[in-house]
């Protein structure tokens, strides 16, 4: 985002920023149609949602047109839109799995904003397999999965549980920044940032084609009835501030109302960055005054301004200022050289009538990637900030260190549920911390970026309401299957389980299920000609009425039975057939299968290599095979549901077989699915 808007270079904003445009979107020219140059066209000029409509135009002419499904990935990304985004993204590594390792990135980033820390740990796991050099895309692969880990180990606040919900007065576009101003003689307000506009003012605003809403941003106040009431209408501060050209926002106030520390964008001095801005409110007037530099905190740095590395002396880019409660200390977030890297959080002293030089607040606050939005507790013992460089639960997070100014605690992340898979930041604390009021786009707002009150209240979890809820699609087309079965089971401490309950889902192919606290679940959903499959998850760190929305949609694959399945590993030693203790935990596998789907037969197939005679590799496969079957029965399988084929050398993977491995890969066993109607097909 640009102006008073958090910098989002994100995990998603830091691909485009380290890829560019151009290593995905390369020139055409003579191969390439109209639509494809102009949704490439649109794509380069920002304008996403023109781009999608002609990219999905050029996907839909060429379903294997890699670049469209990446840029589709790309753009609905951006939207936010990352159930979309997911699909395009998976879309393109199908169509072309070797082109480009970054779409692996890309998925895994998409799931962990989905909620999904499972599959994004194992997609990035897949992006680093292919991607090796160690560069900054290895390292945010890294810090991401990091984060997956943090969040899979606890998902609620160890020490506190809040409550939180949307404030009643976003809207439908961008609010962010929340600000306490108490002017003691009148109401107490939260002071925000808005794209919104009203009236004639809009008619005035540029306006963003991605969201036909204001592109500049203006500071709005809202009276704050108590820690959760507030007033039915936002009121816009007065032009003087609000610049209608300039993005203004991110506003600060200290202790007695008076004085107001804010950000201003693309000022004729600092066209293409901020500045923190000051200005004195008169209470007779009742107005504020015109808005000065703060001069003290303004800087100036070499910055690269052409390809051909010639450097000019600008001023720095400062932000999201915040002032002590005595007005002392000023802490802000700035680009300037001396930092960790990226967007740090700085902070500079009152000396006088002026500031000092701004001290950078140091490594167990800031990393290599962007911190946000500080915040100082009313004791000063406590920094609250965001961070996407920590490795959190989504893209920025909120966490806190302890200490005082300059000697700072390593942060501690702030876990959910302030923190969600989304972006999370700008959080004020007021009434000894128990109340938060912060910035997130999770969902449930009104818009993208909405403001969100959280209270801290002790709970009773053994009245809390949880359910789980999801769909049951096929896993190819997405598309829900009507009429599915679904069943919950209770995983018990020594790992057996207990079923709950079962569920019939209806056309909407939906299910849902109550749940208990502190409780292992698994649900399991079937239908007929297709797999069943399972899902595993928990309630134990659940702190409020919960109805969970963990992407728990059972994905069934439709049987085939023309397909084979290889099972993987499960090989046999030169002339032999027993089992292999490295074949058990694959046929764990086919055997949770059978138990999975009680109405499938399935047809074993058995191979050798070429060593021996003809006749009797036949004879060693079909042993080969009975091996298998032997184990299955003595797991609870009915042979009558496996029959098997030992096919000797006849079918050869590898021909001719060069090395031992090559011999290894023929002694192999696979299996097909032959019939779906054995037993009971009520």
């Amino acid at each position: 985002m640009i102006g008073s808007t958090p910098l989002r270079l994100s995990v998603l904003g830091i691909i485009f920023v380290l890829l560019g445009s151009s290593s995905i979107v390369q020139a055409q020219s003579g191969k390439a149609d109209k639509t494809r140059k102009k949704a490439d066209y649109y794509y380069q000029e920002d304008n996403f949602v023109e781009a999608e409509n002609l990219y999905k135009e050029v996907l839909n002419q060429n379903p294997s047109d890699y670049q469209a499904a990446y840029l589709l990935g790309s753009i609905n990304s951006y939207l936010q839109d990352y159930r979309e985004s997911l699909r395009y993204f998976r879309k393109a590594a199908e169509i072309d799995p070797a082109r480009n390792d970054t779409v692996y990135l890309q998925i895994g980033l998409v799931y962990k904003r989905l909620n999904d820390y499972r599959k994004a740990r194992e997609s990035l796991e897949e992006f680093m397999r292919r991607h090796r050099t160690r560069d900054e895309l290895y390292a945010l692969a890294e810090l991401e999965i990091k984060g997956c880990e943090i969040a899979e180990a606890s998902l609620a606040n160890e020490r506190k549980e809040y409550r939180v919900n949307p404030t009643t007065f976003n809207s439908s576009a961008g609010d962010m920044f929340p600000a306490y101003l108490d002017q003691r003689q009148e109401d107490k307000f939260i002071v925000f940032t808005s794209h919104r506009a009203v009236g004639k003012k809009k008619k005035k605003k540029r306006i963003d084609p991605n969201t036909g809403e204001p592109n500049n941003s203006d500071l709005y106040a809202v009276v704050m009835e108590n820690d959760s009431t507030f007033g039915a209408e936002s009121i816009a501060l007065e032009k003087i501030v609000n610049d209608k050209k300039r993005n203004n926002g991110s506003a600060s106030f200290t202790a007695d109302g008076l004085t107001m520390y804010f950000t201003i964008c693309n000022t004729k001095a600092n066209k293409n960055g901020c500045s923190i801005f000051t200005s004195r409110y008169n209470p007779i007037k009742k107005q504020w005054g015109k808005p000065q530099l703060v001069e003290g905190i303004a800087g100036k740095q070499e910055k690269i301004i052409n390809s051909r590395g010639k450097t000019k002396l600008l001023p720095t880019n400062d932000r999201q200022p915040m002032v002590s409660r005595d007005g002392r200390t000023i802490f802000f977030v700035s680009d300037r050289d001396g930092g960790e890297g990226g967007f740090d959080i700085w902070f500079s002293r009152r000396l006088g009538t002026g500031w000092s030089d701004p001290v950078n607040a140091g490594a167990n606050i800031n990393t290599a990637f962007n911190e946000y939005t500080p915040f100082l507790n009313d004791a000063g013992s406590i920094l609250y900030f965001g961070s996407n460089g920590r490795g959190g639960f989504g893209g920025i997070d909120l966490y806190k260190a302890e200490g005082a100014i300059g000697d700072w605690k390593e942060a501690e992340n702030m876990k959910s549920p302030l923190n969600s898979s989304y972006d999370d930041y700008g959080a004020i604390f007021l009434d000894n911390d128990s109340t938060v009021i912060f910035t997130s786009d999770r969902p449930g707002g009104a818009g993208g970026d909405d403001i969100y009150w959280a209270r801290y209240v002790p709970l009773d979890r053994t009245r809390l309401n949880v359910s789980v809820h999801g769909v049951v699609r096929d896993k190819v087309t997405q598309l829900p299957i009507p009429y599915a079965t679904v069943e919950l089971f209770k995983i018990n401490e020594d790992q057996t389980i207990t079923k709950i309950q079962d569920f019939s889902t209806g056309q909407d192919a939906s299910y849902e299920f109550p749940l208990k606290v502190d409780t292992y679940y698994k649900v399991l959903g079937n239908a007929k000609e297709y797999l069943a499959n399972e899902e595993e998850f928990n309630t134990m760190d659940v702190m409020e009425d919960t109805d969970l929305e963990k992407n728990i949609d059972i994905e069934l694959d439709p049987i085939d039975i023309t397909t084979t399945f290889t099972l993987q590993n499960v090989y046999y030693d030169f002339d032999e057939y027993y089992l292999r203790a490295d074949a058990l935990e694959e046929l764990q596998n086919l055997l949770k299968i059978m138990r999975q789907n009680p109405n499938i037969t399935i047809l074993l197939e058995a191979h050798t290599d070429s060593n021996g005679s003809e006749p009797y590799n036949v004879e060693l496969s079909n042993n080969r095979a009975r091996a298998v079957i032997k184990y299955l029965a003595q797991n609870g399988i009915d042979p009558g549901r496996v029959a098997w084929l030992g096919y000797g050398e006849s079918r050869l993977l590898i021909y001719p077989e060069m090395t031992d491995e090559d011999e290894q890969a023929n002694r192999r066993t696979e299996f097909r699915i032959t019939s779906i109607n054995f037993g009971d097909d009520s």
